[in-house]
């Protein structure tokens, strides 16, 4: 890594940004936030970089996109010249069309806002639809979506996982994930299929013939956060008799009253990845954070 090339963190997220820093072998320094009785952020940065990664989760995005905004701002006007913004859950990405008449397509927002700030991205599972790459959203801009497969393999695997487990997502947007995870364990992968009525009114089915019975199941998907799918998706392998249930998601949104009812209802604790900082987490994401950094300023 070249010189003069440091990582900004925030305090939510300090112990990640410290993380990436080291495995890139930089500096890294968390900026002071305060806020003032009316809501509004002011934002400090010390140590100023020609080139700048920016590290901040956009779980619960409002005043995050607001302070990355003032952050970029401060960076700039001290210099930088390559501003890299390391986002693991990068928000807004859902709404890529007009589903209702009168509604935004908030991923095209977000995505021209942040491209003005930044000139290069890195997410984790961004969660994205329609849009063929992250590109595509932030366009004109470097960018790179991670898959997370890779820590929850790495974690299977150091748990020696059951060669006759199955992996299951659950619905076809999981599809990619499942395979990213089954393919190189050398496991039995299926999806599910996922009927959404409301936030908290979800049924996942899983394929009839779906040979789960006395098998070890491991259900995975990208966005943990009401956990109803995950829910659905378990028992619906019960039924086809899976012997065990253990849950990874990318990105944990869940409550504490959530990680209760996981644990009451027979799936254990659920292990996710630390790019939202979150009590389920056990996989690490700097390694692969900074792989894909180096790669950038590699090109």
């Amino acid at each position: 890594m070249a010189p003069h090339t440091g990582v900004y963190g925030f305090p939510e997220s300090a112990t990640q940004a410290q993380d990436l820093a080291q495995a890139l072998g930089i500096p890294c320094h968390i900026a002071e936030l305060h806020r003032f009785p009316d809501g509004e952020s002011l934002v400090r940065l010390p140590q100023p970089m020609e080139r700048a990664i920016v590290y901040r989760s956009l779980d619960q995005p409002n005043d995050k996109l607001v302070e990355l905004t003032l952050a970029a701002s401060v960076l700039r006007r001290q210099g930088a010249t390559d501003l890299c913004l390391v986002a693991p859950y990068m928000a807004y990405m859902r709404q890529d069309i007009v589903f209702k008449p009168g509604e935004p397509v908030s991923q095209t927002v977000i995505g021209d806002w942040l491209g003005r700030c930044f000139d290069r991205f890195v997410c984790v599972e961004p969660h994205l639809h329609r849009t063929p790459t992250l590109d595509a959203v932030f366009v004109g801009r470097p960018s790179i979506a991670l898959s997370g497969a890779g820590p929850i393999v790495a974690r299977l695997r150091a748990d020696s996982v059951a060669a006759n487990t199955v992996i299951i997502g659950p619905d076809e947007e999981s599809a990619p994930l499942v395979d990213a995870i089954a393919g190189p364990l050398g496991l039995t992968g299926i999806v599910g299929r996922k009927e959404r009525r409301g936030d908290r009114d979800v049924t996942v089915a899983l394929p009839a013939d779906a040979s789960l019975t006395g098998r070890p199941v491991v259900i995975v998907d990208d966005v943990i956060s009401s956990g109803e799918t995950i829910f659905s998706c378990g028992r619906a392998a019960r039924a086809l008799g899976a012997a065990s249930l253990r849950v990874f998601g990318v990105h944990a949104l869940f409550p504490e009253g959530v990680a209760h009812r996981f644990v009451t209802e027979g799936f254990g604790a659920p292990l996710s990845c630390d790019g939202v900082p979150h009590p389920s987490n056990a996989l690490p994401l700097a390694p692969l954070l900074a792989d894909a950094i180096l790669g950038f300023w590699e090109e």
